[in-house]
């Protein structure tokens, strides 16, 4: 503060805040301190600072918006529950990927009672408290969740393989590290053959944006398996939504 700085984020924050009925809030994980972006330290540290609803846009660790939309578009493709086969799968990118939206997801997919799996090689497994809560939910709600690095057993039955990037515990924080330990893991771009041992109708899904030919092949993202625009449109239709919850009185936060 006593440089070029003329405002505090602990001034800002409140002020912004104070010119409105609800707030958004995107606090992306700094990826240089694991225990500190598991407990969602920077996004917690800013919802201290306000007394109006808010939304969480996506923090370190969680993306509630995204597994309202995703959730939306399981409804609106039949999707079963019960005995649904879910496969979150990892995939190659060339930046080293926040835990947010697989940490969501699984326990979105948990929560609706479908058999989840977490498919990813050797050194991706996710972190403890990410399995340890999705495991809590599935216990609920009926569903159960595995994890593997064989693609053959991962897809056996699946209606929905959903595809992220994400970390790796072992080099979180470390740019060079993660690049070299992922260096031989370029196959894993989610093509046609992934689909072998999968449903008939197994949909590709996405939070968008993607890599193309890096992440996914063009022939899957552009076909009939993919439903990422039906997706992605659905964020907004979940989000109006939720201020509408939000500004009739009827709920007060979103995290």
């Amino acid at each position: 503060m006593d440089g070029a700085a003329a405002e505090h984020i602990r001034e800002a924050v409140p002020v912004i805040a104070s010119y409105s009925d609800a707030i958004g809030i995107r606090a992306f994980a700094k990826r240089e301190n694991l225990a500190h972006d598991l407990h969602d330290t920077q996004f917690h540290e800013l919802t201290s600072l306000i007394d109006i609803p808010y939304i969480n846009m996506e923090s370190a660790i969680n993306h509630p918006c995204q597994s309202l939309a995703d959730w939306k578009t399981l409804d609106d493709l039949d999707i079963p529950s019960q005995g649904g086969k879910f496969v979150l799968s990892w995939s190659w990118h060339p930046q080293p990927m926040p835990l947010a939206i697989p940490a969501a997801t699984v326990h979105m997919a948990a929560m609706r009672g479908m058999e989840v799996t977490v498919l990813r090689p050797r050194g991706y497994d996710l972190p403890d408290p990410i399995m340890e809560r999705a495991r809590a939910a599935a216990t609920l709600s009926g569903g159960s969740v595995t994890e593997t690095d064989n693609r053959h057993i991962a897809m056996e039955g699946a209606h929905v393989v959903y595809v992220n990037s994400w970390t790796s515990q072992r080099h979180y924080g470390d740019i060079r590290a993660e690049d070299d330990f992922k260096h031989e893991l370029r196959n894993w771009c989610v093509d046609e053959p992934w689909f072998t041992n999968a449903a008939i109708d197994c949909r590709f899904m996405h939070a968008l944006p993607v890599r193309r030919e890096v992440t996914v092949t063009e022939r899957i993202l552009d076909g009939p398996r993919s439903v990422v625009i039906a997706e992605a449109r659905n964020r907004m239709l979940v989000q109006m939504a939720v201020l509408h919850r939000i500004l009739s009185g009827s709920g007060s936060a979103a995290d």
